[in-house]
């Protein structure tokens, strides 16, 4: 990043076009313009086993009925949610899961994949 003169460190993929996207950096608070030489295109999928590390996400709308979380989130990691029975006793059904990044909350989430969607702002509520 400091060879092309960016000072500060994550950001979203916002706009995309044949030879150059526009990328909003979280720290700075400001758009920056790079050729899409420099950096991965997103895939524009709604599979949840497609998504993956810096894709720009938010919750399915069932699931935003239940939480709160305002905003669209960064994915930061895949992990892994561990589930217990009614006796504390660890079981063998894991949950894949990501840790995103929600900068209007200032706060990471550990999120099921299942739970998650690709964002978008052209939607209908």
């Amino acid at each position: 990043m400091g060879v092309l003169g960016v000072r500060h460190g994550p950001g979203v993929i916002v706009d995309t076009n044949l030879y150059s996207s526009i990328i909003y950096l979280f720290i700075s608070d400001e758009n920056i313009t790079l050729m899409n030489d420099y950096i991965d295109k997103i895939m524009l999928s709604k599979n949840e086993e497609e998504l993956k590390i810096g894709d720009l996400v938010e919750l399915k709308p069932k699931i935003k009925k239940i939480l709160t979380v305002q905003g669209a989130g960064t994915i930061i990691k895949e992990t892994l949610i561990k589930t217990s029975d009614f006796d504390g006793e660890e079981t063998r059904e894991d949950i894949k899961a990501f840790l995103v990044y929600f900068p209007e909350e200032d706060y990471k989430y550990t999120i099921p994949k299942s739970c998650l969607q690709l964002f978008s702002d052209t939607q209908i509520d």
